[in-house]
């Protein structure tokens, strides 16, 4: 069974390994910066928010939730997560203009 304090541990010992403030993860994955402290089993955490947090740190959702002891992802998700992290700090038109020639290449 997962609880909601295991995850908590995970993600702040894993933050801290790599050097990163928990409030800062959290603001640049768009979440409340108090989101942890507010986490209970019962309200727990949405998977998108989970996965966010999971690209962020590099690692698996499964590592998070511990239900693996490797924190490794596929290289393939290492890149995405990478892109994903550089996408979101860009301005919203940026974005935008991204997407649009991403769209045009795939046609």
């Amino acid at each position: 069974m997962y609880n909601s304090q295991t995850l908590v541990e995970n993600i702040k010992a894993l933050a801290k390994s790599k050097n990163i403030l928990v409030k800062e993860m959290l603001v640049d994955c768009d979440l409340n910066v108090n989101a942890l402290n507010q986490m209970s089993d019962k309200k727990g955490i949405s998977s998108f928010s989970l996965a966010k947090i999971a690209d962020y740190l590099g690692v698996s959702v499964d590592y998070l939730l511990g239900r693996t002891e490797t924190p490794e992802i596929d290289p393939a998700n290492k890149l995405q997560a990478e892109f994903f992290k550089i996408f979101q700090k860009l301005p919203f038109e940026e974005q935008v203009a991204l997407m649009n020639i991403a769209i045009q290449k795939a046609g």
